[in-house]
Parts: C-alpha cells; structure tokens; sequence
C-alpha cells in the first residue's frame, strides 16, 4: 500500500509553510514515480519524475527531483488501515 504524504505547504503551529519541502519518511518507504513504478526513496535521484496529487482539487501531475537530502531524524510511526481490510488496523 502507498500512503499519501503531504508536504510542508500549509501553515501549521509547528512550522511555517514550506512550498518547495516535502518530509518523505524514512528511506526504505516506496515513491511513485510519474510512469507508475516505484523506487525507494533512498534510490531518487535528480531529475526522477515523481507522481504528485493536489489534495485540493485530485489532480495528479509528474514533477522532477530538484534536490534531495537523506537526514537522521526522529520519527513517529503511523499505523492505518484499508475499510475494506480492518483486519490490518495495528499491524
């Protein structure tokens, strides 16, 4: 399953908007790329074409990797679960 990650866009009580920024998660997570495969997150380069989905309007559009950095940070972990799969829910 892909989950969808939202970037640093929109102003929150922790950080000030961000519109070039996204958090990705940790590197062994999966990206989808704009001809529908995937990579690692940890395997994107400059210049990969990356699928994007604007969550006000559901649009999907392809994006090119300007720069991309690898950091060691704390993470919380997130946990979710399909409707139709709730059996899944805390696994």
């Amino acid at each position: 399953a892909l989950a969808l990650v939202h970037a640093e866009t929109l102003p929150s009580t922790l950080v000030a908007p961000r519109p070039f920024r996204v958090n990705a998660g940790p590197v062994h997570s999966y990206v989808l790329l704009a001809d529908g495969t995937t990579k690692y997150l940890s395997e994107l380069a400059p210049g990969d074409r990356i699928l994007v989905l604007d969550a006000t309007t559901r649009q999907a559009r392809d994006v090119a990797v300007g720069r991309l950095k690898i950091e060691t940070r704390p993470h919380l972990l997130v946990k979710f679960a399909h409707a139709d799969r709730p059996d899944l829910a805390g696994q």
